[in-house]
């Protein structure tokens, strides 16, 4: 995987990641704590989904992120990439729940950490983006050949040759917008 530009952004979203394991996510309750199971996140009145989102974040920015920006191997690129989405989207849920959920009144909020672990996996989710949907110049120059090349086979011969008549015989596969919107001004203007 070829992060170029793009690997600062990834060593920023990881150590974002480790910062939220030390700050408070919400109350006095830490971002390890739920990160790895512990009573006390318990304690602190956090839900399912901000487990569920801990753990995504985790791996994805955790355990597989890292990974990527060591061996910069695709498969692991692949993996924290959906990880991080899917924690991406799934921080709303905990957000939201954290406000509104059973026992909103008692509970502490959203705090730092939650906060920077959100922009943290944003911030993944975005360079992986941006990698993963480019093409390297290598890349450019294959697909450039590929279509320049005629070494078709019949199937393909017949396709072009039906397309070909195809545009020559329906009005509706002719481009002639221009001409048109010519001879409307012709007709404006006189």
């Amino acid at each position: 995987m070829n992060l170029s530009g793009f690997r600062w952004m990834l060593i920023t979203a990881v150590i974002i990641w480790g910062a939220y394991l030390i700050f408070p996510h919400s109350g006095s309750t830490r971002g390890y704590e739920i990160t790895f199971l512990l009573p006390s996140a318990r304690e602190g009145n956090v839900q399912i989904t901000e487990f569920i989102y801990a753990i995504l974040i985790g791996l994805g920015l955790g355990v597989f992120s890292t990974l990527v920006l060591i061996t910069e191997r695709a498969v692991f690129g692949l993996i924290a990439w959906m990880l991080s989405t899917v924690g991406l989207f799934y921080s709303i849920f905990a957000i939201w729940l954290r406000q509104t959920g059973p026992g909103a009144a008692e509970n502490d909020g959203v705090s730092i950490g939650m906060l920077f672990s959100v922009f943290g996996v944003a911030l993944a989710v975005f360079a992986y983006c941006c990698v993963a949907l480019r093409r390297d110049p290598e890349q450019r120059i294959i697909a450039e050949a590929r279509s320049r090349n005629d070494n078709l086979d019949e199937v393909g011969r017949a396709q072009r040759e039906l397309l070909d008549r195809e545009r020559e015989q329906n009005p509706l596969l002719i481009d002639d917008r221009r001409q048109r919107a010519a001879e409307r001004h012709r007709k404006n203007n006189t």
